[in-house]
């Protein structure tokens, strides 16, 4: 963290905003840290804590109490409850998350994360990341649980991420749908991931890249649920809970895209369950198909096994 610094406003940044002010005056820190340094109320202006579109004029002094290096956005290695490792070799390792859990750091020097649950136990993998997410593959949401494939040598990251690019690691999801869906679907409604938290399903517009398609199969009914499986390949954020909504199919416990509320004994979350990654070997070149078990929600109430 850097801590203690006080910067003056310039005759040449009369007018700026604050945010842009900061990102200026410390470029050596990442923009995300200039958001969260400012939503946590640690720079001040005129001695009160400032937003982010406070307009600067000459000779003001803005002070950072706080705000975090990029070093500080990097998972902290340790164990994760409910974590477990599902295959590991040389080159590769499928990890299992587990519901409410983030994929990597939301929040400078988080801990219990899926990031750092890998850097706990392949510790090699810190020495050649530059994301906060390390080498992990894909990032689930963090109310969604299951597999996550991650890279541990540079060349099979190196690899992986071009079969990733082209949409040749393929993720399938175990769902709880609203309605009864009695056919398979093709969902390639254009997505828009640009407009903050909420993906938008534009109907009217197919999607050119069959990558950005979820394939839909359902698995069996029960009065209007449906527990299905989604098929991605390269994906977008939120494309399987997106695509679903948009289609009349809502994930059961959705909350920012559906009001369906979770169904079953015991079941308060997010129906969502990364249950198969697929890829090629980074070295071998062979086919590997990994399994994550179905979380209990789906065992009780669908009997999945």
């Amino acid at each position: 963290m850097l801590e203690g610094r006080i910067y003056r406003v310039t005759e040449d940044r009369d007018g700026w905003r604050l945010d842009r002010f900061l990102r200026e005056s410390i470029p050596e820190v990442p923009s995300k840290s200039v958001r969260f340094a400012i939503d946590a109320g640690d720079v001040r202006v005129g001695g009160e804590a400032a937003k982010k579109g406070r307009t600067l004029r000459r000779g003001e002094e803005v002070v950072v109490k706080r705000i975090p290096e990029a070093r500080d956005w990097f998972p902290v290695p340790g164990t994760l409850p409910g974590a477990s490792l599902l295959y590991d070799d040389a080159d590769v390792a499928v990890l299992s998350k587990p519901v409410d859990a983030h994929t990597e750091p939301h929040r400078p020097l988080e801990k219990a994360t899926l990031a750092g649950y890998l850097g706990w136990l392949y510790p090699q993998v810190l020495a050649f990341s530059t994301e906060p997410g390390l080498t992990l593959l894909t990032r689930l949401d963090y109310a969604t649980s299951g597999a996550v494939s991650a890279a541990l040598t540079p060349a099979a990251l190196e690899f992986l991420l071009r079969e990733r690019e082209h949409g040749r690691i393929v993720k399938t999801y175990l769902c709880l749908v609203a309605g009864t869906l009695d056919r398979e679907m093709s969902l390639s409604f254009r997505l828009d991931t640009g407009g903050g938290d909420i993906v938008r399903a534009r109907m009217e517009c197919r999607e050119p890249d069959s990558r950005y398609w979820t394939t839909v199969t359902p698995i069996r009914a029960a009065g209007d649920r449906t527990l299905v499986r989604a098929v991605i390949s390269k994906g977008k954020r939120h494309q399987v809970r997106a695509h679903l909504a948009a289609a009349g199919f809502p994930i059961v416990g959705d909350r920012r895209y559906s009001t369906v509320p979770p169904d079953g004994p015991g079941s308060t979350r997010l129906m969502l369950h990364a249950a198969e990654v697929r890829f090629t070997h980074p070295s071998k070149k062979e086919p590997v198909l990994v399994e994550s078990p179905a979380p209990e929600e789906f065992e009780t109430t669908w009997q999945v096994r």
